[in-house]
């Protein structure tokens, strides 16, 4: 998997991955990755895990990273939510909508799924 891609590949990786975590945070909602101005991946999250794409859905949080960013959540040599913290992560929107994704992102299940 492409990990610095938003494509529908990365959609379904994603979604596959999530199904290895333990989803630490209920809840749904839709979020909307992007890299740049040009790829945009936009998801659902149904209880604490990602559910597939939300199509053209109103996301409740944008999460703008870096190729490299992405690629290094996935990898587990930075943690999303350290990143977050730290400001350099600066998702838009719903904190609530963000607190799942960073629960996946830092699941090492997730992120072993997602990179097989």
């Amino acid at each position: 998997m492409a990990a610095g891609s938003l494509d529908d590949g990365w959609i379904e990786a994603v979604t596959a991955a999530s199904g290895a975590a333990e989803p630490a945070l209920a809840g749904s909602a839709v979020v909307e990755f992007t890299i740049g101005k040009t790829e945009r991946a936009v998801l659902r999250i149904v209880d604490g895990r990602f559910a597939g794409g939300a199509g053209e859905a109103e996301p409740e949080v944008s999460i703008p990273v870096t190729a490299e960013q992405l690629t290094d959540f996935v990898d587990g040599r930075e943690s999303m939510s350290r990143a977050f913290m730290r400001g350099d992560l600066k998702p838009v929107g719903s904190t609530g909508a963000l607190l799942p994704v960073l629960a996946l992102f830092d699941d090492p299940a997730f992120r072993e799924a997602l990179a097989s």
